[in-house]
């Protein structure tokens, strides 16, 4: 038998062997690294040939696209080589461990004799850590080795990222220069048919760059799936309610819902909107990705053109849709024409003349757009731009600066062709979202008659704003000028300034405003996603809950909090404004933080909601809005009535509508002397009663109000089951009544 301390320390000898094992094992899993970098050193090996044979041919897409992936390897071999240090660590502790564990095996004076069970357990205990120390080793062996090859790549990365800059800087200088003989020198321009060669070998050799491009940024096609996806359901949504009340509703609901399928408003979409969703996602698509290969951009800018040219062909004018075709024409015959980098004399008269029909084609189209609105009005600006630019690459072409006229033809035909489809954008979003208000009007119960222009104006220049900015990120990438002018306004936006002892950018003022500004639009807005309008208040609108002001105060609450945030300010200079705040509310603003907090309690609490009849400091009407300051109503002449929150709160609240839109009213009649007058009061009230929209549960109560020599006034006093249509019942009794008692040959005065 073995001693007790022996048992214990071969026990935990195994224990540990066991940890170590499970440690090496686990550590430093380079299965997935092994299988990856090959192809990055493929790739690299495939971009260094490139620049090293074909150098002469690479035009600025080529580099900026080897630039993107020279970013992305370096990065991914930056995580690879911190994965493999950490594992080398870990496999360095194991080691030490296992080196400790071999010590305290090592036998001893103070052992005891040994013992046939000692020595089995010693020699299995040998076996295992001899195989321990072979899967350090092993494994050691591995990630040293990865470690080797990530770090030649990584300075591969690092080595052909100056070629690029190198090369990306001589192509702008190249730019400023001649390259070629000028036209008026024809018997010194000779095709240079190697150099032809050369451009078609590079992109060939290209593919698997292209392939590797798409698989690291997978992100981008699943994201515009996402968004095509969403549009379409969004959309092709709103169109089945609406034509399911068109079809089912019994009542106003269908001519309604019928009068807004039929709406001129909808000018691109449809009930089944693949076309439009595809527009609204290749429209966005060049912006997720500003520096792709030049295949890349080429796929995407050709589905866009078939997809607005499926869309113009069913909702443009004929004579817009023919310059539509004229423009896709010279897109494919001007690129196909530029792709020569050493053109011949005739090639050269061939890209002159299509520049010159290209200038002539954006005159004869502006003139268009000058005389029919079909199109956005920020179109008209970038024809202009189309029209210089085709000029200067004319005369960038006659005298010998090919690659400079390619860029500015390339950038003319592309800015034309994104501006075109990002006025159909613009178009296709407004009309989605008025389907979504018409949507939510059906379902609240409200008319189709809608005031649309004051919110289609506001979301047109908003929308208008964003797609400026895309178009000129997506200019200013084509002639190269993009990331000087990102390091310029980022600069200029990131610079700190300081005002006393407070530090501050010109971003985050810049983040400040803009999110207060939004917060602001966002609130006045929203009601109208759910079918709510400032414009008009019908008369049949039913009730509706204070929820829209709890959005709204949200809206602000969250806004206020994150422009508070961007604003960069320190909890104590927050506070210090805070306390100036407070000051001033005890100075002058009591009413204002009155009325604001009376809103709250008036959402919550709720006394009145939307479409109530209350009256309130004698003032009496229908609840238009409940804001968050003050609230309006709409007397009966149809005068807006605007009170603060905080006198509805103070004062008595006359709630007419609050349980439900009973109402009692009353009616005057006069009637002659010489009438029975039990009989006259029988056939009122049948007249009353008779009527759908007085309530029969209650009987009529008509009271002799005066006698005199010329007869009986009587009060008739009835409930009506709708506050809204009072005076409209009263009008039509009056008239049955009228009608009721002349039959029977009681004359009314």
């Amino acid at each position: 038998m073995l001693p007790d301390s022996l048992a214990r320390r071969i026990e935990k000898a195994y224990f540990t062997l066991s940890r170590i094992n499970g440690a090496a094992r686990s550590s430093a899993d380079t299965q997935d690294l092994s299988e990856d970098l090959p192809q990055v050193e493929e790739n690299l090996e495939t971009i260094r040939q490139n620049l090293a044979h074909f150098g002469s041919v690479e035009d600025v897409k080529q580099l900026q696209m080897y630039r993107v992936l020279l970013e992305d390897m370096q990065e991914q071999l930056s995580d690879w080589r911190t994965v493999l240090a950490n594992g080398n660590q870990q496999l360095t502790a194991t080691q030490a461990r296992l080196d400790t564990l071999a010590t305290e095996l090592a036998p001893t004076t103070a052992q005891p004799a040994a013992t046939t069970a000692f020595d089995q357990a010693v020699a299995r205990l040998r076996t295992d850590q001899d195989r321990a120390t072979a899967l350090l080793a092993r494994r050691r062996h591995a990630v040293t080795s990865l470690q080797t090859r990530v770090s030649v790549a990584y300075i591969q990365v690092l080595e052909l990222q100056d070629v690029v800059r190198e090369q990306m800087g001589r192509f702008s200088h190249a730019n400023q220069q001649v390259e070629l003989p000028p036209l008026w020198q024809p018997d010194r321009i000779v095709a240079n048919e190697q150099m032809s060669a050369l451009v078609r070998q590079s992109y060939a050799a290209q593919r698997s760059l292209v392939g590797y491009y798409f698989t690291e940024h997978w992100g981008y096609w699943v994201l515009m799936v996402v968004v095509a996806g969403g549009f379409f359901g969004w959309v092709s949504r709103s169109y089945r309610f609406l034509r399911r009340a068109a079809v089912e509703g019994n009542s106003t609901a269908a001519p309604a819902a019928t009068l807004v399928l039929t709406d001129h408003r909808l000018h691109y979409l449809r009930p089944v909107p693949v076309a439009a969703s595809l527009l609204v996602v290749f429209s966005l698509a060049p912006f997720l990705d500003l520096q792709p290969p030049a295949t890349y951009t080429d796929l995407l800018q050709l589905l866009l053109l078939l997809t607005l040219t499926a869309l113009g062909w069913r909702s443009w004018p004929r004579s817009l849709f023919w310059y539509w075709l004229a423009i896709v024409g010279a897109f494919f015959v001007l690129n196909l024409t530029y792709a020569q980098r050493a053109p011949g004399l005739g090639a050269r008269w061939a890209m002159l003349l299509l520049n010159a029909g290209a200038v002539a084609l954006g005159w004869r189209l502006w003139g268009y757009l000058r005389q029919h609105r079909v199109l956005a009005g920020f179109v008209k600006p970038v024809v202009w731009l189309f029209i210089g630019l085709n000029g200067l690459a004319l005369l960038a072409n006659a005298t010998g600066r090919v690659s400079l006229a390619k860029m500015f033809t390339t950038t003319a035909i592309f800015g034309l062709t994104q501006v075109i489809a990002l006025s159909a954008f613009v178009r296709i979003v407004t009309e989605a979202f008025y389907l979504q208000v018409q949507r939510s009007r059906q379902a609240g119960g409200l008319g189709a008659q809608l005031h649309f222009g004051k919110m289609e104006s506001g979301l047109r220049r908003g929308l208008t704003a964003v797609v400026g900015v895309l178009w000129l990120m997506l200019f200013t990438t084509n002639l190269n000028l993009y990331n000087l002018c990102y390091r310029v306004i980022a600069g200029t936006l990131t610079a700190t300034h300081k005002l006393g002892s407070t530090t501050f950018t010109l971003g985050s003022l810049l983040l400040f405003v803009s999110i207060i500004f939004l917060t602001i639009q966002l609130q006045k807005y929203v009601g109208y996603f759910f079918g709510e309008t400032e414009d008009d208040f019908s008369a049949e609108t039913d009730r509706k809950g204070t929820w829209m002001v709890a959005i709204r105060l949200s809206i602000l609450a969250v806004g206020l909090f994150l422009a508070t945030l961007a604003s960069g300010l320190p909890v104590d200079k927050i506070a210090i404004v805070l306390g100036a705040l407070g000051v001033g509310i005890g100075l002058g603003l009591q009413n204002i933080i009155n009325n604001l907090v009376s809103g709250v309690i008036l959402i919550f609490e709720r006394p009145f909601q939307v479409g109530d009849y209350i009256e309130v400091k004698g003032q009496t009407g229908r609840v238009k809005d409940i804001g968050i300051r003050s609230s309006k109503l709409i007397s009966q002449a149809g005068s807006e009535i605007i009170l603060p929150n905080g006198d509805l709160l103070s004062n008595h609240v006359i709630n007419w509508t609050l349980s439900n839109n009973h109402i009692r009213t009353e009616l005057a009649l006069n009637l002659g002397p010489e009438i029975d007058l039990d009989e006259a009061r029988r056939l009122i009230s049948e007249e009353i009663l008779k009527n759908p929209n007085t309530l029969h549960k209650i009987a009529p109560e008509i009271l002799l109000s005066n006698v005199a020599t010329t007869g009986y006034d009587l009060k008739a006093l009835f409930w009506i089951n709708n506050i809204r249509q009072e005076q409209v019942l009263k009008s039509e009794l009056l008239a049955g009544i009228h009608q009721r008692l002349t039959q029977a040959g009681i004359a009314m005065r």
